[in-house]
Formats: C-alpha cells, sequence, structure tokens
C-alpha cells in the first residue's frame, strides 16, 4: 500500500473556523485544488467586536492542536481575519510561530496571508469593505496603516451581531463596494471570513479594474502557496496568478 494520503495527496489544510458560519468552510471546499484535503474546528464568537473577538481568541490554541494531533494537517490556518489582526502584526506573527513549534504543525493566520497578499499585487492604498462593528473596523484600520498601507475609502455594514453578518447577501457587498470605491485605490479588501463575496471577486475586478482581496480568497491562497501548489484557481480573481 502507498503511503500518500487518498483524501489530501497533495496536502492537507487544518481550518481553525469561527462558529456561527461556514463561509470559509464552503469556499475551501470548492475552490480547493484537486488533491488537498479540507479539515475543520471551530470556535466560538459572539459578537463582531474588539472583545468578542477576544474572548473568542481563548479557544484558538486548543482548536490548534486537535488539528495538529488528530487531523494530519500539514497546515493549519487561523481563519478568522479579525481574530489574528487584534493584537498587531507582530503578536500575531508571535502567536502562529509559538504554536507552530509547539505542534509540529506549520500555522498561518489569515491577517498574515491578506498581508502577503497586499504585498503580492502591490497594494498600496485600500479600500475597505467589512460587515464588523465600528470598533472593530478601527482596529483594523490601525492594523494596515501600522503594516504601511493607505486606508483610501471604509464602507461597511456595522454589524456587532454575527447572526447579522450571515445575512449579508454577495449582491449587497457588491453595491456597497461599487458605492464605497474610490479611483485612487489600487485594491478592494473584504475583510471577514464570514462573508460569502468569492463569486463576486472576479466580476468586480472587471467592473473596477483593480484587485479584490477577500479573507477566504487570500486565507486559500495563502495556505495552498506554503503547501507549495502554485495553481491558477478559476474564479479566485487576480491574486491567483502569484
Amino acid at each position: 500500500m502507498g503511503d500518500r494520503f487518498t483524501d489530501g495527496y497533495r496536502g492537507r489544510i487544518g481550518l481553525v473556523a469561527t462558529a456561527p458560519g461556514n463561509a470559509t468552510e464552503a469556499d475551501f471546499n470548492r475552490y480547493r485544488p484537486e488533491g488537498v484535503a479540507v479539515m475543520t474546528t471551530r470556535t466560538p464568537l459572539s459578537s463582531s467586536t474588539p472583545e468578542g473577538i477576544a474572548q473568542m481568541n481563548q479557544y484558538t490554541d486548543a482548536a490548534v492542536r486537535m488539528l495538529a494531533e488528530n487531523a494530519f494537517c500539514d497546515i493549519i490556518l487561523l481563519s478568522s481575519t479579525a481574530g489574528s489582526f487584534l493584537e498587531g502584526e507582530e503578536a500575531d506573527r508571535a502567536k502562529a510561530d509559538f504554536l507552530s513549534r509547539e505542534t509540529g504543525t506549520k500555522v498561518i493566520t489569515s491577517a498574515g496571508c491578506m498581508l502577503k497578499a497586499l504585498h503580492a499585487v502591490g497594494a498600496e492604498k485600500i479600500t475597505l469593505i467589512t460587515p464588523s462593528s465600528p470598533a472593530l473596523n478601527k482596529v483594523e484600520q490601525g492594523f494596515l496603516e501600522a503594516a504601511g498601507f493607505t486606508i483610501a475609502a471604509v464602507g461597511g455594514f456595522s454589524f456587532s451581531s454575527p447572526r447579522q453578518i450571515l445575512c449579508v447577501s454577495p449582491e449587497e457587498v457588491m453595491q456597497m463596494v461599487l458605492d464605497t470605491d474610490v479611483p485612487g485605490s489600487d485594491a478592494v479588501l473584504l475583510s471577514c471570513s464570514g462573508l460569502h463575496v468569492m463569486e463576486m471577486i472576479d466580476p468586480l475586478e472587471q467592473t473596477l479594474g483593480k484587485c479584490v482581496l477577500a479573507s477566504n480568497q487570500f486565507g486559500l491562497w495563502g495556505s495552498v502557496r506554503e503547501l507549495g501548489i502554485t495553481d491558477r484557481i478559476r474564479g479566485c480573481g487576480r491574486l491567483f496568478t502569484y
């Protein structure tokens, strides 16, 4: 018998996703390259506020350990974008490095993938779209500015409840982008792994003439590139040409 996994012979991605929705799992399983498997566990999220995200983060270490010990993952992604940008870039990188050493499995974060994606596409000025609370948006703007990016425009739905975020349709996000984006921005950033927006990326890029980045898109991109897989995935925007 061979020693390659039948399920995930090219690589196995572990997802630490938030409990309220399934956008991350749905997007990863729809767009994952052939031969890549996705295993998921969840952490509880009570509110899309700094306080709610901090409370959720108390569960991430245990979730990572479970995936590392029981799911035979090659890489683990902390897929909550807010969960990884909340305490800043240095703290995010330190946590990923610590968990990687502790578990023996490479751990990456959504915020880390976001920064790599922005650099990959050459973005400097960003149109930021989120569904989250104003307080959480302020933290994200600070995170991006500290990393050297300029926020050219901001739009969003200002929801504190994850339940409300689950009700935001792709069409509503598209309209928010069209209403918010400005010519001076280099890229549009749709920040929240709970949004179902993957199918909007290509149409928006064609309409706006610029890169559109979304949490589940750059999370998948960062994960498969870390696995050494360079496939260009149809329907996932210009990012997958990098």
